[in-house]
């Protein structure tokens, strides 16, 4: 059993909180209740497990309203999986509308300057400590219909897979770049939405659209030094190593110092001569003579 799961079984709940501090989501409004606004809903109140706001890098001008919910077991996820699954939903989305109508949210709104759009999202970390620490939820409810008649930007499902991921990913940040020696930020993708000068290419808070994400790009600095580092949550492959090239090549425009990708089974001794291969594909030695595949191992937790 993985060291995830032994912490998730002995502190529950706080797993969370501390996940989230390695995000940058510091202190997060916890355990509050907010009247619903729907009487035929099940609770008179909404207990929320969390809630956290920040200005979003990847829509200039808007603010994220997060709001999470803590699901956990000793046992694996059940056989129930759909109807559980859309309990779980129903009562995260009846909460975040609740909030958008709350005294609280018309506060924030009123003191938040130079701010034209909110969102209102919410994350299910659905988590249990059974031996198959690694089942992956989202590819069995992928394909589930979802109409519970609330208005709402989303509901982000994080299960064991996506968050051993990210914490492996970011453990191994940890080890390579010590933050005594390395600024470490994550990457924020340039899009239509967030296009402008004064929008930031990178920094501390990991976006909500990455939380639950197939890979995840970061950038390490030091003196006059960078390296872009992306990991993927895939297993190593011809195909998925040719589009990272894309990406980080992309993401650097070219003037990083050196670039990383990391992938959970990556052994040199095996795969090397597919990687010399495939840098000879991509056909720019300026980007890829500074360009390191490694291994970043699941169930790495410090």
């Amino acid at each position: 059993m993985g060291e995830f799961s032994k912490r998730l079984g002995d502190i529950g709940e706080k797993v969370i909180v501390d996940f989230l501090k390695t995000i940058g989501w510091f202190d997060p409004q916890r355990n509050i209740d907010i009247i619903s606004v729907d009487e035929e809903h099940r609770k008179k109140t909404n207990g929320l497990d969390g809630l956290f706001h920040y200005i979003n890098p990847m829509i200039s001008n808007s603010i994220e309203f997060v709001h999470y919910s803590s699901k956990y077991s000793s046992k694996p996820y059940p056989s129930s999986l759909v109807k559980d699954f859309k309990d779980h939903y129903t009562d995260l989305v009846k909460t975040i509308e609740s909030y958008k109508k709350s005294e609280q949210n018309q506060e924030v709104q009123a003191s938040s300057e130079n701010i034209d759009t909110f969102f209102y999202r919410g994350i299910l970390f659905w988590l249990n400590n059974s031996e198959n620490e690694n089942d992956d939820l989202i590819s069995k409810l992928n394909k589930i219909e979802l109409n519970t008649g609330v208005v709402h930007d989303g509901v982000f499902l994080v299960d064991n897979k996506r968050i051993l991921f990210m914490y492996d990913a970011l453990n191994y940040m940890k080890l390579e770049f010590p933050s005594s020696e390395f600024e470490v930020e994550f990457i924020y993708f340039l899009t239509g939405l967030n296009a402008g000068d004064g929008n930031l290419r990178s920094g501390k808070i990991l976006p909500i659209e990455y939380i639950n994400g197939s890979i995840l790009p970061m950038i390490t600095r030091k003196g006059n030094e960078t390296t872009v580092v992306i990991f993927s949550i895939d297993n190593f492959n011809k195909e998925d190593l040719l589009k990272l090239f894309g990406i980080a090549h992309t993401i650097g425009n070219n003037t990083q110092g050196s670039t990383r990708l990391c992938f959970p089974n990556y052994k040199e001794s095996e795969d090397l001569p597919l990687v010399e291969n495939a840098k000879q594909i991509f056909g720019n030695s300026d980007f890829t003579k500074n360009l390191k595949i490694d291994k970043f191992p699941f169930g790495l937790l410090k």
